[in-house]
């Protein structure tokens, strides 16, 4: 199989150059984007591996573009070292066969490549993009981040936009398990119908029936109009079920019966209404653990997970922090109306160290108090209150030789906070960055909940 590699980098090109002929590729290699094209017209190659991000502005995506009109037939793979859930979607939508990040597991290299080779050996085109390629959504925007774990978030992402399956978004609150479903909608075919999200858990059952399914008017006390329900407000665009896990066993069968059939039936209504909705849902809890419990059925979980993506904590893409902190900062000082540009090398290890328990949401509160409390157009670790309630590196704590966990560090960062303020959970969540709910089956787990407590 004959391939070519794109890159810029030399010393990239030399590497791959190694590993790929020990592969049996036969392996050509081009360091701009004009000098691939003469390649792939000169020696018709149909595999390409490609840097997106090049000096001299080329630009691998001006490049796929340019191949697909000279040879559709051609599968092309794109590299970055700078991920992004729009470059995700720029490369999928344009006709990437797929999209991996910089640095690469070279496993996972060559093993994308040989899929890619499949492709090639079968001479079927690339599926045909039908999507009209979007500005991602204000929202969408805010999914930051080039660690490797973010940009596998992206590619899978990039690939629900070409689908109508449901999604399920798994994760601990405050990763951005929203903003993954709203940037799939603004790019799907779906995107000029609404987005509807409701939060599961933040509705008592009698209610959230009602709101999901619509009711007729005097069904129930207090029902004086007809009320047609979130299903059909999302008809031909999505809704969006942030925290199914906490759907009761009987309103489970209900949306299973929604998905099976399409169609939903107003409470006290003995007619049924017709939706063409797709449903993205989320949640915070092990789902798999839960059927097994006999917490959630088994038959609506996979119904769900057609598509399942795991959005990591903020304590796993270490990486990532400083550039969420960054753009904190720039939004917090446009609403303050202050001139705070930068953060200190200080400010920046401290963020890295804090082991983030609410996770991006807590990372964005604790940047916008430190940028109102600050006089000075830089932010420095003194200007944190992280520095008050964790020492400022893992090494101090006993992380480093191994003799305490991640969790036992939340653990430990959730009871200080508790401490200092007196066990009040309003004030303790307000300070972590995580609603109440969460602070309390947080606290719970960890058994710091004290007798007679309430959520």
């Amino acid at each position: 199989m004959k391939l070519l590699m794109v890159d810029d980098d030399q010393v990239t090109l030399d590497l791959l150059r190694e590993v790929l002929e020990k592969q049996k590729y036969e392996v050509f290699s081009a360091r701009s984007v004009q000098e691939a094209l003469g390649l792939v017209a000169s020696e018709s190659l149909d595999l390409i591996l490609s840097d997106i991000r090049m000096q001299d502005r080329d630009d691998g995506l001006h490049l796929l573009e340019a191949i697909k009109k000279s040879r559709p037939n051609a599968v092309v793979v794109l590299m970055t070292g700078f991920g992004s859930v729009g470059g995700a979607i720029d490369a999928i939508q344009s006709g990437a066969f797929d999209y991996i990040s910089k640095p690469f597991n070279l496993n996972e290299l060559t093993h994308v490549l040989s899929r890619a080779s499949k492709q090639v050996l079968s001479q079927s085109a690339p599926e045909k993009n039908v999507l009209e390629t979007d500005v991602l959504s204000g929202d969408a925007k805010q999914l930051l981040g080039s660690s490797p774990k973010m940009v596998e978030v992206y590619r899978t992402v990039a690939r629900a936009t070409l689908s109508t399956s449901t999604v399920l978004i798994l994760g601990e609150s405050g990763t951005g398990k929203e903003l993954v479903a709203r940037a799939i909608h603004a790019n799907s075919q779906r995107k000029k119908a609404p987005f509807v999200p409701v939060n599961c858990g933040a509705i008592t059952e009698s209610l959230l029936e009602s709101e999901l399914f619509g009711h007729v008017k005097g069904s129930f006390t207090g029902a004086n109009q007809d009320r047609i329900g979130l299903f059909a407000e999302a008809d031909q665009g999505t809704l969006f079920l942030d925290e199914v896990g906490d759907l009761s066993l009987a309103l489970q069968v209900k949306l299973l019966r929604v998905l099976q059939e399409g169609e939903v039936r107003p409470v006290g209504s003995s007619q049924t209404r017709k939706v063409d909705v797709r449903i993205i849902a989320a949640t915070h809890r092990d789902l798999g653990q839960w059927v097994k419990d006999g917490r959630f059925r088994e038959d609506l979980f996979y119904r769900l997970k057609v598509i399942e993506i795991k959005v990591p904590p903020l304590r796993e893409r270490p990486e990532d922090i400083a550039e969420l902190a960054k753009l904190f900062v720039a939004r917090a000082s446009a609403r303050s109306g202050k001139k705070v540009s930068t953060l200190a090398k200080d400010a920046i290890q401290l963020l890295k160290t804090h082991s983030w328990p609410g996770n991006v949401r807590e990372l964005e509160h604790q940047v916008e108090r430190a940028v109102a409390m600050t006089s000075s157009h830089f932010l420095s670790a003194q200007d944190f209150q992280l520095s008050a309630e964790l020492p400022q590196s893992f090494e101090a704590m006993g992380v480093a030789t191994g003799k305490e966990s991640l969790e036992e560090i939340e653990k430990a960062h959730i009871q200080k906070v508790l401490k200092k303020h007196q066990y009040n959970k309003s004030k303790a969540a307000e300070v972590l960055g995580i609603d109440r709910a969460t602070l309390y089956r947080k606290a719970q787990r960890y058994g710091l909940v004290k007798e007679g407590d309430e959520e």
